[in-house]
This record gives C-alpha cells, sequence and structure tokens, in this order.
C-alpha cells in the first residue's frame, strides 16, 4: 500500500494538488500496487472536529474533488477498479504513517524530512522502512471551490447516524457516501447493506458479490475512516431497514439521487411514533465532476452497474 500525504485548506483547492495525485496514481498503477490511501491533514477539521456537521459541505466539496482526480487518472490508464482510499487524519483515529501494510510514501519534496520521523517511529515498532517518493509541486494561486449551501438548518451533532446501498464493488461515491456518514457519527453507524434476495433482477448479478463479502467490505473500509465509533453494518430486506425500528438512529444521509428515500423514511418512522430523521445530503459524482446534475445521474454518475458491465465486457 502507498500513501500521498496532503496538507489542505478546505477552503482552497489548489491545481498542483491534482498534478500530485495525477503522478502517485499513475505511479502506483504502474508498479500494481493493491492500493492507494491520500491522507489529508486540515487546521480546520481539526477545529471542528467536535461538530463536523458544521463544515459539511466543505467537506464533502473536498472530498468529491479528490476523488474524482484520482479517478481521471485510473480511467486513462485502464484501471477503473484501482483501489483508493482518502482518509482525514485529523479524524481516523489512527497513525496512517504506523499502517503495518504500508510501503511507500509519496509527498511534496519540500516535505521529506518528515517521513524520516515516520520510519524512526516505524523501526520502533518492528515495521518496515517506509519507501520514499518525492515530487515537485509549483506554486500557483488557489482556486476557491464553491460550495452548496446546506439546506439543513443549524449545524448539528449526531450520536448514531444510518445509512443504506448495495455497496457493490465499493466504489468512489460508495467510499464518499461512507465517509461523510462517519464524519458526523459521534458513537455509533449503521449500514443498511441490501440483501441478496432484492437483487435479483440486477444487470451481471453473477458478477454482484454476496451480502456476507459486501458487508465485509463495508466494515473493511469504514475501519480505514474513523475507528472511533461503533459500526452496526447489517443485511436488510427492505428499502427502510433499521431506519424505521431503531429509535436510538437521529440522522439518515443519502444522496441526491436517493433522497426521496429518506422523505418516505420520515413518513414512514411518523406513523410509528418516532421523530423525523434529520437528512444529510452528498452530491452524486462522475468521473470528472464531484457534483452532477439529476438530469445527468443516469448517464454519467459512478455506478455499480457501470462496474459489473465493465467486468462482463472484460472477462477472457
Amino acid at each position: 500500500m502507498s500513501i500521498l500525504y496532503l496538507p489542505l485548506v478546505l477552503d482552497e483547492l489548489y491545481p498542483p494538488n491534482d498534478d500530485l495525485i495525477r503522478q502517485t496514481v499513475s505511479l502506483a498503477i504502474t508498479e500494481k500496487a493493491k492500493r492507494l490511501v491520500i491522507g489529508i491533514k486540515s487546521q480546520e477539521i481539526k477545529t471542528h472536529a467536535h461538530c463536523l456537521d458544521a463544515i459539511w459541505d466543505k467537506m464533502q466539496t473536498v472530498l468529491g474533488h479528490l476523488y474524482v482526480a484520482q479517478l481521471n487518472v485510473a480511467y486513462e490508464a485502464n484501471a477503473p477498479l484501482f483501489d483508493c482510499n482518502v482518509v482525514f487524519e485529523d479524524v481516523c483515529g489512527y497513525f496512517i504513517h504506523l499502517e503495518p501494510n504500508l510501503t511507500k510514501v509519496c509527498l511534496p519534496e519540500k516535505d521529506m524530512d518528515q517521513v524520516k520521523k515516520w520510519n524512526e517511529a516505524r523501526k520502533e515498532i518492528g515495521l518496515n522502512v517506509l519507501e520514499v517518493h518525492g515530487m515537485s509541486r509549483h506554486p500557483t494561486t488557489p482556486v476557491q471551490p464553491s460550495h452548496q449551501k446546506k439546506a439543513s438548518g443549524e449545524p448539528r451533532r449526531f450520536e448514531r447516524v444510518a445509512v443504506g446501498g448495495t455497496f457493490d464493488h465499493l466504489h468512489a461515491g460508495h467510499k464518499i457516501l461512507l465517509t461523510m456518514t462517519a464524519l458526523v457519527s459521534e458513537k455509533s453507524m449503521v449500514v443498511g447493506v441490501t440483501d441478496d434476495c432484492m437483487l435479483t433482477k440486477k444487470e451481471h448479478k453473477d458478477l454482484i458479490a454476496s451480502t456476507q463479502e459486501r458487508i465485509r467490505q463495508v466494515e473493511t473500509y469504514l475501519r480505514s475512516v474513523k475507528r472511533s465509533i461503533e459500526y452496526q453494518v447489517v443485511p436488510i430486506q427492505d428499502p427502510f431497514g433499521p431506519t424505521v425500528t431503531d429509535p436510538t438512529i437521529d440522522a439518515l444521509v443519502v444522496s441526491k439521487e436517493t433522497r426521496k428515500g429518506g422523505d418516505l423514511v420520515n413518513s414512514e418512522r411518523d406513523l410509528r411514533g418516532y421523530p423525523p430523521l434529520a437528512l444529510r445530503i452528498i452530491d452524486v459524482i462522475s468521473t470528472h465532476s464531484n457534483s452532477i446534475d439529476e438530469k445527468d445521474m443516469s448517464v454519467l454518475k459512478i455506478s455499480s452497474s457501470w462496474i459489473r458491465e465493465y467486468l462482463a465486457s472484460n472477462k477472457k
């Protein structure tokens, strides 16, 4: 596993960061690395760690931008399934540079001295020394990202947040959805994974992993995102899952595409005498944009269906 380490200001997106991502993803694909982690350090996230809902729109904009940047390279290299995770160092709950399966670190040349300290720490606990790949970063004027105004009222703190999906062939869209849910969950997170019995009419059903395998993949991914909360990843056999039976859930994360599903959940909760869930909404991404319009979603969005079609077309 390789890591690209990037300090970021959430209100500024630097074009050179995209170039560093391009260099690193290209290198990782060429060297057949199993996974790339983009480790992000942000003072603003650290400052708002007690209530990340306050910077929801900023975080998801930056997260989407980073995933789209790596997708651009992966698709150009005919490696659309390349595994890349974006991890926020200030909330993940562990030291990324001390992960046992890490082998290489990529970072701007001006930050190279940091790796010496990392390698000393790794040697002290019996881990391998990291290979270092330095990259040039040219000065430039930052670009101000356009943050969409959140229509959800004042920032809130949520103890238990829910999210749901099929999570087949975990892709960048899934990772953004799961990451944003974990970031605003203070104590626990509930993930409903669509059971096999609800997927019988899906195209290329034979290429969909089993329910238990998809649950395992979600659990593994979430362990890389945030280790300070409890995860409950369960199979669901209807569109609602625990969201209409668990009164302790206080928020639900949905995408623009599934916003109506969130409204249906709250209607069902009302019928059962439960308070409504706060809805938090993420953008839908494509390989070239971190926010696509509703009219383009069916064609441009990153999807498991496209991945299964790609796998079916590339069977030997």
